[in-house]
């Protein structure tokens, strides 16, 4: 009855939270890495999370904060951001230990592609512009 009930939750809480929060770690830990070889500065993941916290804390109405780490199933903000402060150099030396050189092409290739994007919709909005002024009504 109520004791077996009380017993699973305490058996869930005590047992598969913290394995569930390492997982999370885990992942987050190979995820910066697997960026840095896929040319994408990891230094975004931190600010990402540091955005996520920054949503999360009590709002101007005194919301409450999210929960506990022991109670969530993902390590907290906080933990999160001292992890990446001790992955960073690693994953850096992933992302520009050559010197940068692995990625200089993807980066030459994406500032070509956003040029042409920002040529694109500029060429865009002059065309709405003169649809408007050549239209009466």
């Amino acid at each position: 009855g109520v004791t077996s009930a009380l017993l699973l939750g305490s058996s869930s809480l005590l047992h598969d939270l913290p394995n569930s929060r390492e997982a999370e770690c885990e992942a987050d830990q190979i995820g910066i890495h697997l960026a840095a070889y896929a040319c994408y500065d990891p230094r975004a993941a931190k600010r990402v999370f540091a955005a996520m916290k920054k949503g999360t804390e009590r709002n101007e109405k005194g919301q409450p904060s999210p929960p506990p780490e022991f109670l969530s199933t993902h390590p907290s903000h906080d933990r999160r951001l001292i992890q990446f402060d001790e992955w960073m150099p690693s994953a850096m030396d992933d992302f520009s230990g050559d010197g940068g050189e692995r990625c200089n092409h993807i980066r030459r290739e994406m500032s070509v592609a956003r040029h042409m994007a920002s040529q694109s919709a500029t060429e865009r909005e002059q065309a709405a512009k003169r649809l408007v002024v050549d239209r009466p009504w």
